[in-house]
């Protein structure tokens, strides 16, 4: 049997991956967890083969951490980042967490398990891009990778200034770089145009 960690805070995604694993064939549920920083501990205590490791868990514990911390301590245990953030930046992220897959909520139970079944097998699967998202008049794929870079620290609530500092870059090429993607969604304001890209779980303040 292959045992299986899930990571996960919401309860009612949480319950579905667990019917997932129980349903099928040569699975079963090793535990559950609401939050990611403990998932280390309980891969050390308990026969793990495989983790279904959100990004964004309770207490603002970071997934990729735990994922990290995991493969450094325990590389034969697959991991496979979960995830509903659309930020085409997690893509990279999870493989420098070390994670074998990832996979998007939004897709079938099909996928998972394929997911699931290739990882196990031990290949990686990665999607070539995120799911597409609409931010106002936009598709998520209009942004370029400067302006998501941008997006990123605006929607942390930095100021020009600050984002110019963090970027190392000027403080005019920020702001054209937010006005570029004002012209593309159609927002009339920063503010708005925050907003939106985090209710469109594009990105997700402090991940």
């Amino acid at each position: 049997m292959i045992k299986t960690l899930i990571v996960e805070d919401q309860r009612m995604i949480r319950e579905m991956m667990e019917s997932y694993i129980r349903s099928t064939s040569g699975y079963e549920v090793a535990g559950t967890l609401a939050g990611a920083a403990k998932a280390p501990g309980f891969c050390t205590g308990n026969d793990v083969d495989l983790v279904l490791m959100d990004v964004c868990t309770e207490n603002g514990e970071s997934g990729f951490c735990a994922a990290e911390k995991i493969k450094e301590s325990h590389p034969s245990i697959k991991v496979i980042i979960v995830t509903s953030m659309l930020d085409a930046g997690y893509l990279d992220r999870a493989r420098k967490a070390g994670a074998d897959s990832i996979w998007f909520k939004d897709r079938s139970k099909e996928e998972l398990m394929d997911v699931v079944r290739l990882t196990m097998e031990g290949k990686s699967v990665y999607p070539d891009r995120t799911p597409e998202v609409r931010i106002g008049d936009a598709s998520s794929y209009d942004f370029t990778e400067a302006e998501l870079k941008v997006l990123r620290l605006l929607v942390e609530g930095m100021s020009y200034n600050q984002m110019a500092q963090a970027l190392g870059i000027s403080m005019e090429t920020v702001k054209t770089h937010v006005t570029n993607m004002l012209k593309k969604t159609g927002y009339s304001s920063k503010t708005k145009l925050a907003a939106m890209v985090m209710s469109n779980r594009l990105i997700v303040n402090g991940f």
